[in-house]
C-alpha cells in the first residue's frame, strides 16, 4: 500500500505521511527512522543487531523496513504519546480539531468497521475488533510489531495507549499478548 500510495499521490511516503497527516495535526515528533541521534536517544533499544552485537536504538528492527532505508509501509515510524494523543483525539472528533489532516470523519468510521465480509480475523482499514469486546461496546485496536497497541471506542468517546517494547528480550508473542488483550477490558 506504500508503493500504491507514492505513485497515486507522485511523494515519497515519508513526505505524504508529513504532509497530510503528521503535520497537520501537530504531530511534530513522529517521522520514519532511522533517527538522528539527538532524537534516537529518547528511544527504548529494540532487539540486538546480529551484525554490530548492540541493541538497535532509533533504527526499524523490521528488516524490509531497513532496506528501504527506514521508510516502509509496514513499519518503520517512531512517535510519542503526545503525538499519538493528538491523533487519536483527531480520530474521535476531526471537525474540532483545530486543523484538518488528509483524512476526515468519514475516512475514521470506514476504518472503524469490519471490511473482511465474514472472513476471520475480522478487520477494518488499519484497525481490528479489540479482542475480548463485543460490537455494542466498539472498541477496535491496532497492535504494533513491538508490543504497541492502541485503542479506541468512538461510541464511548474514549483511547487508550500502550507503549512497550518485547524485542529488547524475546520475539516470543505470548506474554505480552496476554497483557495487551487485558489491558482496555
Amino acid at each position: 500500500l506504500g508503493y500504491l500510495a507514492e505513485h497515486l499521490s507522485g511523494q515519497s511516503l515519508d513526505q505524504l505521511a508529513a504532509g497530510r497527516t503528521w503535520r497537520p495535526l501537530g504531530m511534530n515528533a513522529t517521522c520514519f527512522g532511522p533517527l538522528p541521534s539527538e532524537s534516537a536517544v529518547r528511544c527504548a533499544p529494540t532487539e540486538l543487531d546480529q551484525d554490530t552485537d548492540t541493541h538497535l536504538k532509533g533504527t526499524a528492527h523490521d528488516f524490509s523496513a531497513r532496506l528501504l532505508d527506514g521508510v516502509c509501509g509496514i513499519a518503520g515510524a517512531f512517535t510519542v504519546l503526545d503525538d499519538l494523543a493528538l491523533f487519536l483525539r483527531y480520530m474521535l472528533d476531526a471537525p474540532a480539531a483545530p486543523a484538518q489532516a488528509g483524512f476526515g470523519a468519514e475516512w475514521t468510521a470506514y476504518s472503524l468497521t469490519v471490511q473482511t465480509c465474514g472472513l476471520q480475523p475480522e478487520r477494518g482499514l488499519f484497525w481490528h475488533p479489540a479482542p475480548g469486546t463485543s460490537d455494542e461496546q466498539d472498541v477496535w485496536v491496532h497492535y504494533g510489531f513491538t508490543g504497541t497497541g492502541m485503542w479506541i471506542s468512538p461510541s464511548q468517546e474514549r483511547w487508550a495507549v500502550l507503549l512497550t517494547n518485547k524485542l529488547y528480550y524475546t520475539r516470543d508473542r505470548q506474554p505480552l499478548t496476554d497483557v495487551r488483550n487485558t489491558f482496555c477490558q
